[in-house]
């Protein structure tokens, strides 16, 4: 047998027993070595382990991860679910599009689906069940507007895909900020619709100006975080790892200042925290970096770019093959891992079809976090679970139809790239 299929099986066999994933890709591209018979590959893959995880492109990942931590420990999630209120609470709904509106601005500040739902869920979803709505449908709502987070700038999987393709990670950034946009406006959209159906509350009192002036101070200073990056990595003061280590100072700054100082005891749990969320993310780079190292042996992409080749004969028909691929292989697989091994594999065949590279990574975004939703595995759904207490089963029944409205976004975004290039076209970062 092929000592890549027999690799292969082995994956997907540790896989589905559970092994930690960067594990999977370690002992699978190990057994390779093993099975080919060609010992001096086992030299190489430390070489690329250690490789693939000297990028300074992926400083950047800690200190998002930080920035994040600090804002959220600061109060400044409570400033910011305030000014959705403010604007979306008295809406029939009003606070589902609260808990829609408040992942759209939490998402320029973290980058990360699961802190969103983490940091706003413990809130939301109680405050929403106490308001009539169902425990159900307050978990699958944020599930479902949280994967806005990795697509509106700052992105921690748009750096991840800058760093396997080369491309610029300020035109990921502003490339996937109308999607992410998109994809919030669809919940709303299903929001409105359920309203309706099931007359939802709103919020019946009235916030006095001056009050409302308080909290729209309180909650623009955070927002500007990602006007600071976009805008220094847009004139070419920052790169992006500069621009996050700004952010980050900028965040310590006025957390510090303006919100709850945090005490000096908890910023070390901070940093633990985000020590272990930066090494797992790492290790999953190194063991990513090896079996793609396994594959390119195999010269994989070459090969899959000519099975592709033989049943698509348009660019439409070798992106829709694409976008199955990453739908279903984003059902099984975290983001992380799925970039570092999926990338290199796909990109080649995407640009020899003539997609435009940027276009071509926030699909993969896109695909991937959809797949946060999408059972068995779920990253979004089970996280959501562990906070709202919910039953999975209900939570599946209730996230169906963002699911839908997702693939439609999805459909728009692969039909027309310009949705994905006018704005880092607009800003000079593509031609």
């Amino acid at each position: 047998m092929n000592p890549l299929v027999m690799a292969l099986i082995l994956f997907l066999v540790l896989m589905f027993l559970g092994m930690p994933i960067v594990f999977v890709m370690c002992v699978s591209s190990l057994s390779y070595c093993v099975f080919s018979g060609n010992y001096v590959y086992l030299m190489v893959i430390i070489e690329k382990m250690f490789r693939g995880m000297d990028s300074f492109v992926l400083l950047a990942i800690p200190m998002f991860i930080m920035c994040g931590e600090v804002m959220n420990r600061g109060g400044i999630t409570n400033a910011i679910v305030g000014f959705a209120d403010l604007i979306v609470g008295r809406l029939k709904g009003g606070l589902a599009y609260v808990n829609t509106l408040a992942s759209t601005f939490f998402a320029g500040i973290t980058g990360s689906a699961l802190s969103d739902i983490a940091s706003l869920g413990s809130i939301l979803i109680p405050s929403m069940e106490k308001q009539g709505y169902t425990r159900d449908f307050a978990c699958a709502v944020t599930a479902a507007t949280a994967i806005q987070g990795p697509l509106i700038p700052p992105s921690i999987p748009a750096v991840l895909v800058a760093s396997a393709t080369g491309l610029s990670t300020g035109a990921l950034f502003w490339g996937g900020a109308v999607p992410g946009v998109m994809i919030g406006g669809v919940a709303a959209v299903i929001i409105f619709i359920e309203g309706f159906r099931h007359d939802f509350p709103k919020r019946t009192t009235k916030i006095p100006l001056k009050d409302a002036v308080r909290i729209t101070l309180r909650s623009v200073l955070p927002l500007m975080t990602v006007v600071i990056i976009l805008v220094g990595m847009s004139s070419g003061k920052f790169t992006p790892t500069e621009a996050a280590a700004v952010a980050l100072m900028y965040a310590i700054l006025i957390t510090t200042l303006l919100y709850k100082p945090i005490p000096i005891k908890e910023m070390f749990e901070i940093l633990g925290n985000v020590l272990m969320q930066t090494a797992t993310i790492y290790l999953i780079i190194a063991g990513a970096t090896t079996f793609s190292y396994i594959l390119a042996i195999e010269n994989i992409p070459a090969k899959l770019s000519k099975i592709i080749n033989t049943y698509a004969h348009s660019q439409w028909q070798v992106l829709l093959i694409i976008n199955i691929i990453l739908l279903i292989w984003g059902m099984f697989m975290d983001t992380s891992p799925s970039i570092l091994v999926l990338v290199p594999i796909l990109f080649p065949v995407a640009t020899a079809a003539g997609i435009h590279p940027i276009h071509f990574g926030v699909i993969t975004i896109v695909n991937l976090m959809m797949g946060l939703l999408s059972p068995p595995f779920g990253m979004a759904l089970y996280t959501t679970q562990s906070v709202g207490k919910c039953d999975m089963v209900g939570l599946l029944k209730e996230v169906w139809p963002f699911i839908v409205g997702d693939l439609v976004v999805l459909f728009i975004i692969s039909a027309f790239p310009e949705i994905v290039l006018a704005l880092p076209r607009l800003f000079g970062m593509v031609k």
